[in-house]
């Protein structure tokens, strides 16, 4: 897209010169024409004062003279330079009309590739940020529990990798923003002490990795506090740190500030970030700014990465009011610098310490209240509803944004305690997020709204903000994100060992949920895609396969998943081009894995086999049924909590087995057809 956009600008510079040299044509055609006048003009004044001359000399009147003594010829030229005028200028008209047309042409062709380039983002961004939200979260929510070593190494793995590929989808995504022109610069405190050890502890296990030292001083600005933009800034930082690590073998990495001037509310500090590594040649300092380009071609085979960490960093730098510098020799290092002037400020402790947990990891916090989430996708309901279950959040879930404005205007008519906060995802069926959203508004309840999306261009940014959101969070989003937005809204409290040991509990018991779901989903779903096959339903078995792959990434089983990849790929285009072989490995893989958390079905049978009919009364059932009926309309995972007395109760498997899929739509048919069978009314 980028190609096409620079062909188009080529194009438009060649019809501007194309422009240039018609112009041209059409001075000398014009001047021409002047020319001929003129000498017309000229040569019927010389006639007419030879007339007038003749008129006196012979006593006749001037008023006799004024058609009788022009001779004929000068009336002609006059007609024919008139002609000649007319003439030039429609050729001229003609040869600058055409080029001007094609060049508005060629600009129009720009602005369409420019805005499809744009719409290309957004999708590419949108399908890949969504499946990623699952594997990050589910990736955390594995490693927060007690694993096997390799168990553990293989789900770190996992996690960086999603981690890159999540990195170079936002430095795409910034490219966009700043060739558009979309990107925002913050204007708040910080201390750059705080900003530096952030940028040391996100790069230090690289540095230590390769046995590289360190040296990070920030000289100190006693009494004042810088006002910027810290993440920005902390990406220039982490981006040229990284690089100078990628490239140095042995030595040191520097990042050095200091104070050049300081007035009253206006400090200028010079940054220095300096390596002992490869170094570059001038040739290639020359080009290291460009974008997805490198050192040379190699660089990129041996290094990694996309190439546009630099010419991000600089277009930052720039947008902050500096420049850019870079030194650098081979074999011997490089140094990138820059200086920007930052207005100043005095502050509290209190907002020192605020701003510090914002750049600061933060540890687990725990909080009290409760979260409206809407959001249609299954997976991406069961990891955010635990993650908000193990900062201590209660949750309601929402398929649909209809669903959740009917739950705010329920608790208004019943005058019941509204939600703290809601998370509101955009693509949804029945009604959107941002319709959702502005009807929350239009009800006044003074609630926040955040978008929870993986549309996080520049435009859709601006659109959540007009439409009255008061935050976004991008899928997908670490524990970390997602804890500094929840800050925002909510005061953190103490947490004792007892709701540590609680926590623990429901975090093993929503791993071994995640499993048993799988199971019971996808132990029959080879068969299902080869009856699919032979019906000729290509259609189908490229939806399933596709489900597996997700559901198999979603509990990290990876071999599968790709062994369900290679199925939906085949499948693709609506044909049948899937080899023997390729289904006999999906068959083996998927066999393994689920004999491997067989056993996690049978224990869950067992359980619920184990309890004895019903030891309910009468009433405690009717209550039970009454406070589950309320849960789950409310699409509220907390329905769970009452599986154990639900086991009392005979036939109540397949209700226990929909709340844990979070079906709560068939769940609440279930129940009704238990009141019915047990005569509960």
């Amino acid at each position: 897209m980028k190609l096409k956009d620079n062909n188009l600008l080529i194009k438009m510079k060649k019809k501007d010169k194309n422009i240039s040299i018609h112009f041209r044509i059409f001075a000398v055609t014009v001047s021409i024409a002047i020319f001929i006048n003129i000498t017309a003009l000229s040569t019927g004044a010389i006639f007419l004062v030879h007339s007038v001359k003749n008129a006196i000399n012979n006593n006749i009147l001037l008023n006799e003279i004024a058609i009788m003594d022009i001779p004929s010829g000068i009336l002609l030229i006059g007609i024919i330079t008139f002609a000649l005028s007319l003439i030039a200028a429609v050729v001229a008209s003609i040869m600058l009309g055409v080029p001007y047309k094609e060049v508005d042409r060629l600009r129009r062709a720009a602005e369409i590739a420019s805005v499809s380039k744009s719409t290309f983002l957004a999708n590419m961004s949108h399908e890949i940020r969504t499946p990623m939200n699952s594997i990050l979260g589910f990736t955390e929510l594995a490693l927060d529990n007690e694993v096997t070593h390799k168990t553990r190494d293989y789900l770190t793995k996992i996690q960086t990798n999603a981690e890159w590929l999540l990195q170079i989808i936002n430095d795409i995504l910034d490219i966009s923003k700043i060739e558009s022109g979309k990107m925002e610069l913050e204007n708040i405190p910080f201390d750059i002490h705080e900003l530096f050890t952030s940028c040391r502890t996100l790069v230090i296990p690289k540095a230590v990795e390769k046995g590289i030292m360190l040296h990070f001083y920030a000289e100190p600005s006693v009494g004042k506090r810088l006002l910027g933009d810290p993440t920005r800034l902390r990406q220039v930082f982490v981006n040229l740190l990284s690089n100078a690590i990628k490239f140095t073998h042995t030595g040191m990495v520097k990042l050095l500030s200091e104070i050049i001037e300081m007035r009253d509310d206006k400090a200028t500090i010079y940054f220095e970030i300096k390596d002992s590594g490869i170094g570059m040649t001038p040739e290639q300092i020359a080009r290291v700014f460009d974008p997805f380009s490198q050192a040379e071609s190699g660089t990129t085979r041996k290094y990694g990465g996309t190439g546009l960490g630099l010419s991000i960093s600089k277009n930052i730098v720039e947008m902050m009011g500096g420049k850019l510098l870079v030194e650098s020799t081979p074999g011997i290092g490089s140094k990138f610098s820059f200086s920007l002037t930052f207005n100043t400020i005095d502050v509290t402790e209190e907002q020192r310490f605020e701003k510090k947990i914002i750049l600061s990891e933060l540890e687990k916090p725990l909080f009290e209240g409760e979260i409206l989430l809407c959001e249609d996708n299954i997976m991406n309901q069961q990891v955010i509803c635990e993650q908000l279950a193990r900062v201590g959040l209660k949750t309601v879930v929402a398929e649909n944004g209809k669903i959740g404005v009917d739950l705010f205007m329920d608790r208004i008519k019943k005058n019941e305690k509204q939600f703290d906060l809601v998370f509101m995802d955009m693509h949804m069926p029945v009604m959107d997020g941002l319709e959702a959203s502005a009807k929350i508004n239009e009800l006044k309840t003074g609630v926040p709204v955040v978008a929870m999306t993986a549309n996080i261009m520049a435009n859709d940014m601006e659109i959540y903000k007009t439409s009255g959101m008061n935050d976004c969070v991008g899928k997908p989003f670490t524990s970390q994100e997602l804890w500094s937005c929840l800050m925002k809204y909510f005061t953190p409290v103490i947490r004792d060992e007892s709701q540590k040991n609680v926590q623990a509990e429901s975090d093993s018991e929503f791993q071994k949920s995640l499993q048993l779901y799988f199971v019971r989903s996808n132990r029959n779903k080879y068969n299902e895609i080869v009856k699919a096959l032979e019906a000729h339903d290509i259609k189908l078995a490229h939806r399933l396969a596709h489900t597996l792959k997700g559901n198999a990434g979603q509990i990290g089983k990876i071999i599968l998943q790709k062994a369900a990849e290679d199925v939906e790929h085949q499948l693709k285009d609506g044909t049948n081009l899937v080899s023997s072989e390729q289904l006999k490995t999906l068959d083996y893989e998927l066999m393994l894995v689920i004999n491997e958390l067989s056993s996690i079905l049978k224990d869950s049978e067992r359980e619920s086999n184990e309890y004895e009919p019903s030891v309910l009364d009468p009433e405690k059932m009717r209550n039970l049924f009454y406070e589950l009926e309320s849960l789950l309309r409310a699409g509220n995972p907390d329905c769970n909590r009452f599986a154990g007395e639900l086991r009392l109760i005979p036939g109540s498997g397949k209700l226990i087995q929909q709340m844990e899929d979070f079906d709560f739509s068939d769940a609440l048919l279930t129940i009704t057809e238990l009141r019915e069978r047990m005569d509960i009314k």
